[in-house]
């Protein structure tokens, strides 16, 4: 798998549902509810891609940190157009929907990065975990730990790793190159290799990688 098929495989048809509620609450229509086949135009939210950041209108997106936007809806006043939110999804939304927002497409932003995230890696685990790595997938962490907790391995796999560029004082370790290019090249302290699998020993003062994509620790 190279780093050019990662686009086309998060923008296949969505084929796992994240859970966003628990102990049997009603899930809203706005928030896209399993089994739904439409939702409300107000909470339309486009498709979550890794070069972009989903919104609910064109001047309105939605916050990519888990700091969240300055000026946000207040607890209580998150309410969807249609239903109600669960407790899970409400504790999602705090601090998260940027005043004018609907906080419904703030929440489908997330479920649909769940969705992604649990159907592309059935096809390439390392493909996701790479882009989560590399920072490609805006919103995954908050979204698994919020939304869909049962795909918090793959937050873990990625955690530690490194992207392609410079870094001082690398973590001690092996690691292993995900979906690397033919190109893929690295640099420890100087000294430079083309294997997919690196040592980096302690005292190592610099580490620079190139065409590899991102590096998971080898467990």
């Amino acid at each position: 798998m190279r780093r050019s098929t990662l686009a086309a495989l998060l923008l296949l048809p969505l084929l796992a549902a994240c859970g966003g509620g628990g102990g049997g609450e009603q899930r809203t229509e706005a928030a896209g509810s399993p089994g739904s086949t439409s939702r409300p135009a107000s909470s339309a939210a486009p498709s979550d891609t890794p070069s972009s950041t989903p919104s609910s209108t064109p001047s309105s997106k939605a916050p990519a940190s888990s700091q969240g936007p300055e000026n946000t809806v207040p607890d209580d006043e998150l309410t969807p157009v249609t239903g109600s939110f669960t407790k899970k999804e409400k504790k999602y939304l705090s601090g998260r929907v940027p005043e004018g927002t609907d906080p419904a497409a703030i929440l489908q932003a997330g479920q649909e990065t769940c969705d992604k995230l649990a159907s592309t890696a059935k096809i390439d685990r390392d493909a996701v975990v790479g882009a989560i790595i590399a920072g490609e997938i805006k919103g995954a962490k908050d979204a698994v730990k919020g939304l869909c907790p049962e795909l918090k391995s793959l937050i873990e796999d990625a955690e530690g790793g490194y992207a392609d560029g410079s870094h001082d004082d690398p973590v001690p370790g092996t690691y292993r190159a995900l979906t690397p290019t033919k190109d893929c090249s690295w640099s420890l302290d100087g000294t430079s290799g083309g294997k997919h699998r690196i040592t980096i020993k302690k005292g190592t003062k610099s580490f620079t990688s190139n065409g590899c994509y991102a590096w998971a620790k080898d467990s």
